[in-house]
C-alpha cells in the first residue's frame, strides 16, 4: 500500500488518479484473499481494515497542510506563502455581476 500512496501528501491525489492504483491493489487483495471479481471490494477492505489510497493521501495531505508552515525546512516555505492566481497580462477584468 505505501507503493500506492508515495506522493500523495505533496502532490494531492483525485479519485481518477488514484483509480489505476487502487485497482492494482485490489487485484493484489482478490489473489491473497481468494475472492472473485464480483466481491464488492469495498467491503472486503473494511472487513480487512485497509483503507483506499484515495483516502490515505487524503489524509496525509490535510495532515501535511498542519504540520509543514511549523517546521524548519524548505517545506515550509511553499505552505506559508502559496502562488496566488494572477490575471494574464492583456486579459480583461471579470466584472461581479
Amino acid at each position: 500500500m505505501p507503493f500506492g500512496c508515495y506522493g500523495g501528501e505533496t502532490f494531492g491525489m483525485s479519485e481518477a488518479r488514484v483509480k489505476p492504483i487502487q485497482s492494482e491493489i485490489d487485484k493484489a487483495i482478490r489473489l491473497a484473499t481468494k475472492v472473485g471479481k464480483s466481491a464488492a471490494m469495498e467491503r472486503v477492505r473494511t472487513e480487512l481494515g485497509i483503507k483506499s489510497v484515495f483516502l490515505k493521501t487524503s489524509t496525509a495531505r490535510e495532515r501535511a497542510y498542519h504540520k509543514w508552515p511549523n517546521l524548519k525546512t524548505w517545506i515550509a516555505d511553499p505552505i506559508k506563502s502559496p502562488i496566488k492566481a494572477r490575471r494574464p497580462p492583456g486579459s480583461p477584468a471579470v466584472l461581479d455581476g
